[in-house]
C-alpha cells in the first residue's frame, strides 16, 4: 500500500506550482480555456521534482536521455520514445540527469477515461506533431480545442513497454530496498542484508517474492539494469557502469545486463542515440 503522506497537490492547467518554475509557462488560449498544456524543457545540470501530485493527469517522456519516475510502489525507468502515463492524483518523483531533454503534458482528468494506473504509452509521431500544435500562440479557441480532442483520442495504452522495479511494502524490506535503490553497487549478500535486518534468512528470501514478485537476486539485477539504463544513456562507459553497478567485470555485468535486457549494453547504448522507432520496437519484443 501507498504511504499515508499528504503530498503537495497541484495542478498545472490553472496556475504554476512552485517546482514548475524551472519550465517556461504553459501556453493558454485567450478565454483562458484549456484541456491539455505541454511542457518542454531540457536540464543543464541533474534535476529532481520531489515527490508531488497532480489533480490532472501527466504524460511524460525523456525526448532525448532517460528518465527516473518514483512513485510509492515502483521505480521506472523512461528511455527516449517511450511515455509514462501518470495519472490524476498519483503521487510521483521525477529525476532528470544532467543534459535529458524531456516533454510534460498535462490532461484534464474529466477528458480521459479507463487509464487509472501508471502505464507505458508509445508516443506516435502524430501525436507529438499535434502537441506542438498546440504550443502556437495564433490558435483560435474552436482550433484549439479540435487539436485537443484529436490528442486525447491519440493516447493509447502499449503493455510491455516499461522497465520498472517494484518496491517491496514491509517497512524493513524497504529499508533493505531504499538502501540498494540509493546505492546499487552494494554487493552484500543475502545473508548479510538478513542479518542487517534481523531476520532469518529464509524470512527474507520468502519475503520477498511475495511482495515484488521477482527474487532478491532477480530485483537486484532488474534495479542494477535499471541504473545501468541511466548511466549508458548519458554515455558513460560499459567499464564505468560495471564498476558503478556492483560487478567486478565488464564480462560480467555484459551478460547480466544481456539476460535482463535482451541486448549488451553497447547494443542498448546505440539504442538510446537512434530515432524513437528502434527504442520502441526492442521494448516491445
Amino acid at each position: 500500500m501507498s504511504e499515508q503522506i499528504d503530498y503537495p497537490l497541484s495542478s498545472p492547467l490553472d496556475e504554476l506550482s512552485e517546482w514548475q518554475r524551472v519550465v517556461r509557462p504553459l501556453r493558454v488560449s485567450a478565454d483562458g480555456y484549456l484541456r491539455l498544456a505541454t511542457n518542454r524543457l531540457s536540464v543543464d545540470s541533474d534535476y529532481t521534482w520531489e515527490m508531488h501530485r497532480h489533480s490532472d493527469h501527466e504524460l511524460l517522456w525523456a525526448i532525448d536521455g532517460v528518465l527516473e519516475v518514483r512513485t510509492p510502489e515502483t521505480v521506472y525507468t523512461v528511455p527516449s520514445g517511450v511515455s509514462l502515463w501518470i495519472p490524476s492524483y498519483v503521487p510521483h518523483e521525477v529525476t532528470a540527469r544532467s543534459g535529458t531533454e524531456l516533454s510534460c503534458t498535462w490532461l484534464v482528468a474529466s477528458d480521459v477515461t479507463g487509464l487509472d494506473r501508471v502505464v507505458a504509452l508509445s508516443t506516435p509521431p502524430l501525436l507529438e506533431q499535434v502537441l506542438d500544435h498546440l504550443t502556437r500562440d495564433d490558435l483560435t479557441d474552436a482550433a484549439r480545442r479540435r487539436a485537443e480532442a484529436f490528442a486525447i483520442d491519440l493516447v493509447e495504452p502499449v503493455p510491455r513497454l516499461i522497465f520498472d522495479v517494484p518496491l517491496p511494502t514491509t517497512p524493513w524490506l524497504r529499508q533493505i530496498a531504499d538502501q540498494l535503490v540509493a546505492s546499487p553497487a552494494d554487493t552484500r549478500s543475502v545473508e548479510e542484508w538478513a542479518t542487517d535486518a534481523k531476520v532469518s534468512t529464509r524470512t527474507l528470501t520468502r519475503r520477498f517474492p511475495a511482495e515484488t514478485g521477482l527474487t532478491f537476486s532477480e530485483w537486484r539485477m532488474r534495479l542494477r539494469a535499471h541504473h545501468a539504463m541511466q548511466l549508458l544513456a548519458l554515455g558513460r562507459s560499459i567499464s564505468f557502469v560495471s564498476r558503478r553497478t556492483g560487478f567486478r567485470s565488464e564480462s560480467a555485468f555484459g551478460a547480466a545486463f544481456r539476460r535482463t535486457m535482451g541486448v549488451t549494453p553497447g547494443e542498448f547504448a546505440s539504442l538510446i542515440d537512434h530515432p524513437r522507432a528502434p527504442m520502441t520496437d526492442w521494448l516491445q519484443d
